[in-house]
């Protein structure tokens, strides 16, 4: 029989305590609202564990930037907000290298159309790449240079704003995967699991690659096309790396595929690599659509990848793979998140699929769930763009 008790009451429910939980469980918790927050498996070793930790605004939708703009002015405080030390890092750069005229086409067009307030993006030719990081080839066209990036540990971040959420009252109940929701009419009530019932006024769906389940469970849209990203460790070494330097033909390899060998299109591959403060170095970079949940690497995928970033930094050819591991991100057809109240269904708010954007996106979409929630409207950003209404609209 399941406990149902006062302590099992809130006037929210999250459902996933990942990043975009957690997020949100803190800016409810800070406007005063009891919080319980159920996770799966442990917070943050979901997507958020299968991230880079890379905060960079050339990649992420011109349709996002509004959230991501909000989101770099909340993290330059959250630090001391949160009162915790995830690594942050404000003083970096990013390097994107390109490989051939049709990448440096697309660069420079990228760079053109994303001008932002405060951020900047440049081309610069071979010489001037090797220079800022000489371990990378000069058998290259130049690179994009984005003088101006966050890095951050993801996992350190998602647990800051749990423990912030906590101390605020927040309760977070690991190993609880949801089987079911708990309705009163057509209302969303609460959640189930193996543990026991969970009621609320709000039920805040965050689950992440899991969502589309949950939707289910609520009888309505929410479509998610999970992103597999695999990842290779490689030993310690003396530090080389100054930077992460990444490949600038993921906005190619869609628009000219010609170019590209089928392995490249199948598993949208490029490569970013970064060396972490231990000497080892992440080699990482695939975006493989459509890939199920299942978060297992492929060998074939991982030599890709190792033999892709050993082209362009020749040393990492020398360093032994220690350990690989894989993730998936929850993306949608059209690229958005949905982040808003599901109208047909009163009681059930929808908070997922940011796709591989969860970091960068993460404090401002928390932020205004929480007003939404809260007070009714948005302060600081317009989301309703990102409305899951939107599922409805007749074409």
């Amino acid at each position: 029989m399941r406990r149902i008790g006062m302590e099992n009451r809130s006037d929210f429910l999250v459902l996933g305590g990942g990043m975009i939980g957690s997020s949100a469980a803190y800016y409810l918790s800070r406007a005063g609202a009891s919080v319980t927050v159920l996770e799966r498996g442990d917070t943050a070793f979901g997507t958020a564990g299968a991230s880079g930790g890379l905060v960079n605004w050339i990649t992420c939708a011109e349709s996002q930037m509004d959230l991501f703009m909000r989101s770099q002015a909340l993290l330059e405080h959250l630090p001391e907000e949160l009162d915790a030390d995830f690594e942050l890092n404000y003083n970096s750069y990013n390097m994107q290298i390109i490989s051939n005229e049709i990448e440096w086409e697309a660069s420079a067009q990228l760079v053109k159309d994303f001008k932002l307030p405060g951020f900047e993006a440049h081309l610069i030719d071979s010489r001037e790449s090797h220079e800022l990081e000489p371990s990378v080839t000069d058998d290259m066209l130049g690179s994009i240079y984005v003088p101006r990036v966050h890095y951050l540990n993801p996992i350190k971040f998602a647990l800051a704003f749990r423990n912030a959420a906590t101390r605020l009252g927040a309760r977070f109940v690991n190993a609880s995967p949801v089987t079911g929701l708990i309705f009163d009419g057509s209302r969303v009530t609460g959640a189930r699991t193996e543990k026991a019932d969970f009621y609320a006024g709000t039920v805040i769906n965050c689950t992440g690659v899991w969502s589309e389940t949950v939707c289910k469970m609520a009888g309505v849209k929410g479509p998610i096309h999970p992103i597999r990203g695999e990842f290779a460790i490689t030993e310690p070494t003396k530090h080389f790396c100054n930077t992460t330097i990444s490949s600038a033909q993921y906005q190619t390899i869609v628009q000219h595929p010609e170019l590209f060998p089928a392995s490249a299109i199948k598993y949208n591959l490029g490569f970013s690599v970064e060396q972490t403060s231990t000497g080892s170095c992440i080699i990482h970079g695939t975006r493989e659509m459509d890939s199920g949940l299942d978060n297992s690497v492929i060998p074939e995928v991982i030599e890709l990848l190792v033999q892709t970033a050993c082209k362009f930094i020749p040393r990492l050819g020398k360093l032994k793979i220690m350990r690989t591991y894989g993730g998936v991100r929850p993306g949608t057809p059209d690229g958005d998140p949905y982040i808003g109240l599901v109208e047909s269904v009163p009681g059930f708010c929808q908070c997922t699929g940011h796709g591989g954007e969860g970091i960068a996106l993460a404090p401002a979409t928390g932020e205004a769930v929480a007003e939404l929630l809260t007070r009714g409207c948005t302060e600081h950003c317009d989301i309703s763009r990102f409305s899951p209404m939107r599922l409805y609209a007749e074409n």
